[in-house]
């Protein structure tokens, strides 16, 4: 046979990576799911996790702070982490969900600000994840896939943080106290000595980032806990109301009606 008879047609060039660059971004998957929602009620909140939604029914909705999105059945959302979001419907639809954090300092520089990608390019990975029972492998090869497809307009320049690091901080101790079954109530002024910070300063560096008060976040991520507890949990209302930080049964029930258009002892009778 010729030597100069080619049996590979190469279409790319091939490509030696560094070790650096053969290591894939680390993923921790946190929850998923595929349920039906009566109702989707989530307060103003900014979290350390990333969220991928698909709504295969129309109903629900994206709020942001100075817009919100009606969600297309026909999309798939990317929320990065730290994004300011919460969310309501208008009627009872199908949700899928995956809630993951990611180690890597280059998705730290995607800026806050939903990714939208059509649900027709990752249809069989959505569809497989959840066929019986949920596959964490299929799950993370999906948000690998959306991470990789993320434009490159929505990363922030280099060395430009995409939140303040100061309030990442902040947010980061909010959350890891509200994953404990009692909340710690987190004192303003104390935050304020850790960061060295005057209490007016802080109050205002938090709200420039997140659009909301730090006692009104505190108290969104506190009513988040109760009403996780009331819906999973057998604990009575009263020890709901201890553990999510609230000095009674009645300052709890006035801010959970407050918000979720519900007092907690009816919420529950409709579980």
């Amino acid at each position: 046979m010729s030597k100069n008879v080619k049996n590979v047609e190469y279409i790319s060039k091939a490509v030696k990576l560094t070790q650096a660059e053969g290591i894939l971004p680390p993923v921790c998957l946190v929850n998923g799911g595929r349920v039906r929602l009566r109702e989707w009620i989530v307060p103003m909140r900014s979290l350390p996790l990333w969220h991928v939604y698909w709504n295969p029914d129309p109903g629900g909705r994206l709020v942001m702070p100075e817009y919100e999105i009606e969600m297309d059945p026909e999309c798939i959302y990317l929320l990065p982490s730290y994004l300011i979001f919460a969310a309501s419907s208008t009627r009872a639809f199908r949700h899928v969900h995956l809630d993951f954090y990611i180690e890597s300092s280059h998705f730290s520089q995607v800026k806050k600000k939903e990714i939208v990608f059509p649900v027709a390019n990752y249809r069989w990975l959505l569809e497989e994840c959840f066929r019986e029972r949920f596959s964490p492998l299929l799950g993370g090869a999906l948000i690998l896939a959306l991470l990789a497809a993320i434009p490159r307009e929505n990363f922030a320049p280099a060395g430009t943080p995409a939140i303040d690091p100061r309030i990442r901080h902040v947010l980061d101790v909010i959350f890891e106290a509200s994953q404990r079954e009692k909340f710690e109530k987190l004192d303003n002024r104390s935050v304020c000595r850790k960061l060295g910070m005057s209490l007016a300063n802080y109050q205002h560096l938090f709200k420039r980032e997140l659009k909301i008060s730090p006692h009104r976040y505190i108290l969104n991520r506190r009513l988040e806990l109760a009403y996780n507890l009331l819906k999973n949990t057998d604990l009575s209302i009263e020890e709901v109301a201890e553990s999510c930080g609230f000095a009674n049964r009645y300052q709890f029930s006035k801010s959970f009606g407050m918000l979720y258009n519900i007092p907690p002892a009816r919420f529950r009778r409709k579980l």
